[in-house]
């Protein structure tokens, strides 16, 4: 019985079907592939790294902005090896990146996608920072990171991007000085840093240098005349009317107020000069309501104005380019009087020397018309009238043609001038002659006010009833000095003894200070008797008392054969002016 099963159970595995048995030949299954992402080196603009795949007949990487997510076109696919080192490059620097990498087994499957973070390495870089300015130079704080050397240069603002650079080490924050440089200037510091192999973007700032520290003019008391006995840079007040006093005390008589009433859009300017170059960077400070300059090392005379919005003149100031005048002052017939010692606008004391002559002024008015060029007829020869201003023997100077178009004449009548307002015409018209040419109300004769004399008595501020001297708003005379009073009074002593003749053209000494003989400016503006008479204005007018004598001034006069300290003369003429201490 038993073999009978034993044989039945052989025939039954017999018929069983052969797929449901084990093939001994069957190949095994491919295990998952995987990667791993190791040695990461970033540089600037690129990274280094290596695959170390595992199962994998390939391996598939890329690289993105981090944060973001690969196309599947950014994938690059490499043989599988191990390891596989591979470089990305054009990437940026100081950038944040991540590395994706997966691998595929040899039936294409890939495993999971792995990821490294990294950021590329940064450019040296730099910024500039504060630049603190002086008249001379400027600190310039610059920042760097990652640079070893610095190179910096500066430039005039205008010019080319420089090529040539101070090298020095950086550091993570830097100050460079910087000298030699013009005050109130513009300038460009450039600069990048650089580390081994590479190097930052130039950087650059503009800066200006600080204007120069001015020296105060108007710090011991404003007036129409300063005195400049240095070269420098030079600043005064342009908000008062000379020394703001007015013409006296009572409101008939004056003509101005005190105080300039300074707007943001207005300007200053020079007008004219004795030679090129004298003064220069005129400029109005409107905030501080001061005029700046610079003073060439020259010697000579200059204008400056002050200019309204609608660049009409204001007022103007007189800069006198000299040695100090007050150094050896000249005692008039009390020691109480003190001249300086030289005419305004001279800048020598020289016998017979031209620069020694000064300018002419019209009386009570405060700007100056040039001399004569050369101190002439030592025979006593008549001069040439000629036309004023247009002589051979006019003082030279230079004209700032965008503001003059140099020295003219007007008459007091004429309808450019409306009555009672000759003052004021006169102070914005510095560089016109008013010439005498008729009598106009009780102006008198020979005078260039248009209107009734009285309102112009005391201009240069004497009182005749009560003898005082006041100085007011438009004496010419540099702060702490003033027109004399009355010669009678400041040099009671004049005569032919005192005023002694020297030099060849009738100039005289008194009390040791030198009194050129220029002669006139005559009421029509024409030079007159140069090197043959002295004409010096007092500041005192014949009006209160005298009217009799045509409304004329006082003067200190002389010729060869007389002396006089108590001569009346029209009031248009032009004379000298000897400043006495106040």
């Amino acid at each position: 019985m038993k073999k009978i099963l034993v044989l039945f159970a052989a025939a039954l595995t017999a018929l069983l079907p052969t797929s449901c048995r084990k093939s001994e030949t069957e190949p095994a299954k491919p295990l998952p592939a995987s990667v791993s992402i190791a040695e990461v080196a970033p540089a600037k603009r690129a990274v280094s790294f290596t695959l170390n795949p595992t199962n994998a007949v390939r391996v598939l990487y890329c690289c993105v902005l981090r944060g973001e997510t690969p196309a599947e076109s950014a994938w690059i696919a490499r043989e599988a090896a191990a390891p596989v080192q591979l470089t990305v490059g054009e990437l940026e620097a100081g950038t944040a990146y991540t590395l994706l990498a997966r691998a595929e087994n040899r039936k294409g499957v890939a495993g999971e996608t792995v990821t490294h973070d990294f950021e590329t390495l940064r450019l040296p870089s730099l910024v500039v920072g504060d630049i603190t300015t002086t008249a001379e130079g400027a600190e310039v704080r610059v920042k760097t990171a990652d640079a070893q050397q610095l190179f910096w240069a500066c430039v005039r603002a205008e010019a080319e991007d420089p090529t040539e650079f101070t090298q020095m080490e950086a550091a993570e924050e830097v100050t460079v000085q910087l000298t030699g440089l013009m005050p109130d200037t513009e300038y460009r510091f450039c600069a990048y840093v650089a580390d081994a192999d590479s190097r930052s973007d130039l950087a650059a700032k503009n800066f200006r240098t600080a204007a120069p520290d001015a020296t105060d003019l108007s710090a011991a008391g404003t007036a129409n005349c300063y005195v400049v006995t240095a070269p420098g840079v030079y600043s005064f007040a342009a908000d008062v009317r000379g020394n703001g006093v007015s013409a006296n005390n009572d409101q008939e008589s004056k003509h101005f107020e005190a105080a300039i009433a300074v707007g943001a859009d207005w300007s200053a300017d020079w007008l004219w000069a004795s030679v090129e170059g004298l003064v220069s960077n005129v400029t109005l400070d409107a905030a501080s309501k001061r005029i700046r300059f610079e003073a060439s090392a020259q010697r000579g005379n200059a204008v400056l104005a002050l200019f309204d919005g609608a660049q009409q003149l204001v007022w103007s100031w007189h800069i006198w380019m000299t040695d100090d005048p007050s150094v050896n002052l000249v005692s008039g017939s009390s020691p109480q009087y003190q001249f300086l010692d030289r005419n305004v606008g001279a800048t020598s004391t020289a016998v017979d020397d031209v620069a020694s002559f000064g300018f002419f002024y019209q009386w009570g008015r405060k700007d100056p018309f040039i001399a004569a060029s050369a101190p002439v007829n030592p025979d006593g020869a008549a001069i040439p009238d000629g036309e004023a201003f247009q002589t051979a023997l006019e003082g030279a100077c230079v004209f700032n043609t965008a503001r003059t178009t140099g020295w003219t004449t007007l008459r007091n009548d004429d309808a450019a001038i409306a009555t009672g307002q000759s003052v004021d015409y006169a102070a914005a018209h510095p560089m016109t002659f008013i010439t005498y040419g008729a009598q106009v109300g009780t102006s008198g004769v020979g005078a260039w006010f248009n209107d009734d004399n009285v309102q112009y008595a005391e201009l240069w501020g004497y009182d005749f009833v009560n003898h005082t001297n006041l100085k007011t708003m438009f004496d010419p005379c540099p702060p702490g000095y003033k027109v004399p009073g009355w010669y009678q009074e400041v040099m009671a002593d004049a005569s032919k003894t005192t005023l002694i003749e020297t030099g060849a053209y009738q100039s005289r000494t008194y009390n040791g200070g030198y009194w050129p003989a220029q002669g006139y400016r005559t009421d029509a503006g024409r030079l007159s008797n140069v090197g043959r008479y002295g004409y010096y204005w007092s500041a005192c007018s014949y009006n209160h008392n005298y009217p009799a004598q045509g409304y004329k001034g006082y003067m200190l006069y002389w010729y060869s054969r007389a002396v006089s300290n108590n001569n009346a003369q029209s009031e248009a003429i032009g004379g000298n002016i000897r400043c006495i201490r106040e």
